[in-house]
């Protein structure tokens, strides 16, 4: 089996970097032991990220699984998100969508 090792940078600003964190550091909210796994390696690549001070942005280098994984987070209604943490998972939504639409090929709307 052939691993995908393309992989792409994501630019966050930092209301969309607070939320991914304070997800990936909700442990009971992912059940399987796949999802706390990946729950896990993006907590981890969360503190590997990149902070461009020219742009005032943190890049984060993901791979097509990781890039999905953050679809399906973003994706979610979360009770323990305020109002712009929520306001920041619909951004970060909208970009992952486009960003995987253009870099891998993949359409992740829901019909």
């Amino acid at each position: 089996m052939v691993s995908d090792v393309r992989s792409v940078a994501l630019n966050l600003n930092s209301k969309e970097l607070i939320f991914l964190q304070k997800v990936t550091r909700q442990e009971y909210h992912f059940i399987t032991d796949e999802e706390q796994e990946a729950r896990l390696r993006m907590r981890d690549k969360l503190l590997e990220g990149f902070f461009d001070q020219n742009e005032n942005r943190i890049v984060l280098n993901l791979t097509r699984d990781e890039l999905l994984f953050l679809i399906k987070v973003a994706r979610e209604n979360y009770s323990f998100i305020v109002r712009t943490e929520k306001e920041a998972r619909l951004a970060l939504a909208a970009k992952l969508h486009k960003t995987a639409e253009a870099v891998f090929g993949v359409s992740t709307r829901e019909d």
